[in-house]
C-alpha cells in the first residue's frame, strides 16, 4: 500500500530507538494521557515495527481553523479510553497518541491521506506483546466504532485484553431523561381524566378479545411463520381460495375463516345482549330467528370448509 510504503521508505532515515517510557512521559504531559506527537517523535517511537509495545494513534485536524466536528468526536472518545486504560493500570505496554495535520502535514501529503480523523493502530513487533502481523492497521470509525464504549470494545478485541472507556457522567441527560418521563405521566394523567367512560369500558375490551381470539385462531400466526401465497391458481388460470388439504392454507383462507367466525360470535353477541331488549314479542321472535339462521349458516359454512379440507372430518349441517 502507498500509505506504509512511505512510512518503511521514512524509516530508513530515522533513528531506530524507540522508548515506551518517552511515549508514556508524552502521556503524561497529557490530562487523559494521549500523547501529543510531533512528526520526529512519531516516526521514532511509533512507526517502527521492532518495537515492543503498541500505539493507537489518531491521525487528526482539531485546529479551529478546520472545523472539523468529526475530529473533535473521535478525539473525546479516544481520550475516554485512554483514561479508562490508565485507570485500569494494566501491565500491557499500550499507548495512545495524536498526529494532528498542523505537526505532520508533509507526512499527511506523501500518504495521500485526503481524509480525516484516521484511526491507526501499530502493533508490537517483538516481545510479549507481538502478534503475528505487525504491520499497522486502521480501524474504521463506524458509528458503534466512535462511540468510547465501542471505540474500547474494539480494541480490546484487537489486543485480547479488556479496554474499558471512562466516560464522564452526563448529568443532563438524565436530568433531561427525569424531566420527559415526569412530562409524560403528567400528560397521560391529564389525558386519562377526560377519556370517556365508554372508551375503556366494557363493550371496547370485549371487542378487542374478540378480535384478538378470532385473528388468532383463523391462521394468522401459521401464515406469519410459513409465508404463504396469498391465493391459489390452477392450470387453467382460475383462482382457488382454499389448499385442497389440511396441512397447507392460502393467506385468504385466514380473511374468509375469520369472517365467518366473526359472524358467528356477532350472532351469539346479538342473541345474547340486544335480542331481550326488543320491546314487541313478535319482533323479537322474528329477530331471534333471523339471527339464528344467519348463526347456523356461518357454522354451516365452516363445518364444509373443514370437511372441504379434510375429507373425513365427521360433521356436517346444512350446507355439503
Amino acid at each position: 500500500m502507498r500509505v506504509w510504503a512511505v512510512l518503511t521508505t521514512a524509516l530508513a532515515a530515522v533513528c531506530a530507538g524507540q522508548s515506551f517510557s518517552s511515549l508514556q512521559q508524552l502521556g503524561k504531559a497529557d490530562r487523559d494521557g494521549v500523547a501529543q506527537l510531533e512528526l520526529e517523535q512519531f516516526m521514532a517511537h511509533v512507526v517502527p515495527e521492532t518495537k515492543d509495545y503498541a500505539v493507537v494513534v489518531q491521525l487528526t485536524a482539531l485546529s479551529p481553523q478546520y472545523k472539523c466536528d468529526t475530529c473533535h468526536a473521535i478525539d473525546k472518545s479516544l481520550r475516554a479510553v485512554s483514561r479508562g486504560w490508565r485507570r485500569q493500570r494494566a501491565s500491557r505496554r499500550i499507548a495512545f497518541a495524536t498526529l494532528d495535520v498542523d505537526n505532520g502535514e508533509e507526512l499527511f501529503r506523501k500518504m495521500g491521506i485526503d481524509k480525516i480523523p484516521r484511526l491507526m493502530i501499530f502493533p508490537a513487533g517483538r516481545g510479549d506483546e507481538a502478534m503475528a502481523n505487525a504491520s499497522p492497521r486502521e480501524m474504521k470509525l463506524g458509528a458503534k466504532n466512535s462511540h468510547p464504549a465501542g471505540m474500547a470494545s474494539r480494541l480490546s478485541e484487537l489486543f485480547g485484553t479488556e479496554i474499558q472507556a471512562d466516560e464522564p457522567i452526563d448529568y443532563m441527560r438524565y436530568i433531561i431523561g427525569v424531566v420527559g418521563v415526569l412530562a409524560a405521566a403528567f400528560v397521560a394523567r391529564m389525558a386519562w381524566r377526560r377519556v370517556s367512560s365508554s372508551v375503556v369500558g366494557r363493550n371496547v375490551w370485549a371487542v378487542a378479545s374478540i378480535t384478538f381470539v378470532l385473528v388468532m385462531t383463523s391462521g394468522l400466526m401459521w401464515n406469519r411463520i410459513n409465508a404463504p401465497p396469498f391465493m391459489g391458481q390452477t392450470r387453467t388460470g382460475d383462482v382457488v381460495l382454499f389448499a385442497p388439504t389440511n396441512s397447507q392454507q392460502y393467506g385468504v383462507e385466514t380473511q374468509i375463516v375469520a369472517t365467518a367466525y366473526a359472524v358467528c360470535a356477532l350472532c351469539v353477541v346479538l342473541l345474547v345482549r340486544h335480542v331481550p331488549r326488543v320491546p314487541s314479542g313478535e319482533q323479537r321472535a322474528l329477530v331471534a330467528v333471523m339471527v339464528v339462521a344467519a348463526l347456523l349458516l356461518a357454522h354451516s359454512y365452516v363445518n364444509s370448509v373443514f370437511r372441504m379440507k379434510m375429507p373425513g372430518y365427521p360433521f356436517r349441517l346444512l350446507l355439503p
